[in-house]
């Protein structure tokens, strides 16, 4: 193998290990965004199976948008700078939630709405846009991480394994210790800036 070989391959493997870190914080960050919105929403409408299912059910649904507009602009554009665009709009997004979120939970309760209406308009304001945009994380990783048809069945379930992976410790650094240690706000900042760490991860390096 001569030098331009193994620098070409450390480059695919740099490239690969970057991928698949975004594949797995970005499931995570999904279920931190989504336990941290329960206990936003819980001052002004509840706790309530209600609340819940709005949330999750506007949360999954945003996510299969994101995951069917992702794939779709990936196919005409397999850039990893617009990915790391998409990333660094998530980040924006979060961080404007974290500063708005009250003061649109205040005019929705204002506004006199039986729970139901008023559950699934607050999740769909406060959390669809940052969760779409998530959800096109995945349709673009698996592209641009796939080098050749024959291994492709083993990169989507990699990167599927890995973003489950980071759903399940979003769940349980969510849930255990970062709602019992910090307000909501500081959460969604913290969210913010691991999302926007990705981004500059796609942005520098193998890409540039």
């Amino acid at each position: 193998m001569n030098d331009y070989d193994y620098r070409n391959d450390r480059l695919r493997v740099k490239i690969q290990l970057r991928l698949q870190l975004v594949s797995f914080f970005s499931g995570a960050a999904t279920m931190i965004l989504e336990l941290t919105g329960s206990r936003m929403v819980a001052p002004f409408f509840g706790t309530s199976l209600i609340v819940w299912t709005a949330l999750i059910g506007i949360i999954m649904t945003s996510l299969c948008i994101g995951n069917w507009l992702g794939g779709a602009v990936v196919d005409k554009n397999p850039d990893a700078k617009l990915l790391g665009r998409i990333l660094i709009f998530a980040a924006i997004i979060i961080a404007i939630t974290a500063y708005s979120s009250n003061m649109i939970l205040t005019w929705l309760q204002s506004l006199g709405l039986n729970l139901y209406l008023a559950s699934v308009f607050a999740a769909v304001i406060i959390f669809a846009p940052a969760s779409i945009l998530l959800g096109m994380v995945s349709p673009f990783v698996a592209r641009l991480a796939m080098q050749n048809a024959d291994s492709s069945g083993a990169v989507v379930g990699r990167l599927s394994a890995l973003n489950s992976a980071g759903s399940i410790l979003g769940t349980f650094l969510g849930g255990f210790v970062l709602i019992s240690l910090f307000p909501s706000g500081i959460i969604l900042m913290l969210l913010s800036s691991l999302i926007a760490l990705l981004s500059v991860l796609v942005y520098t390096g193998a890409w540039r």
